[in-house]
């Protein structure tokens, strides 16, 4: 998935300033990051899409059709995923701790979506909050308030 994710980066206008890319580069690997955890448990239902578009298109400067593009690119190529470092050394590049702890609630907000959390969703999660250097304590708390 991320491979086909970073060919939708790349995609850039000559025209953008250099702090518009860097701003769009962060707000696509959030946006990776959060159809990982969605895409963890191989079931991608309504409820999912839904809260994910939502979240996408209120929190970061995506347009409507990147979104659409970024989700059916990434429902093909979960499978090809094969690192997620890329993305949380961007996060941990350009993030303060409270925005990364901003980042780890979507993440948790996406995994309860459907109404279960499945364990290959927490474990993408655990991953990406030790990988962004969020405290076991925050983690824990963070889970426990977007638990619905």
């Amino acid at each position: 998935m991320l491979k086909k994710i970073r060919s939708i980066f790349s995609k850039t206008s000559e025209e953008v300033t250099e702090k518009e890319q860097v701003s769009q580069r962060i707000d696509k690997t959030c946006a990776a990051l959060i159809i990982e955890v969605a895409l963890a448990d191989k079931i991608f239902d309504e409820s999912e899409v839904n809260l994910l578009k939502e979240m996408l298109l209120k929190a970061y400067t995506l347009e409507a059709e990147d979104i659409e593009e970024l989700i059916k690119n990434a429902e093909t190529a979960v499978e090809e995923s094969t690192s997620l470092y890329e993305y949380t050394r961007e996060v941990n590049d350009n993030f303060d701790y409270e925005s990364k702890l901003n980042l780890v609630d979507q993440l948790w907000r996406i995994a309860f979506a459907d109404g279960h959390l499945d364990k290959f969703e927490e474990h993408v999660v655990r991953k990406i909050a030790d990988l962004i250097h969020i405290s076991h304590n925050d983690f824990i708390q963070s889970k426990l308030k977007n638990r619905n």
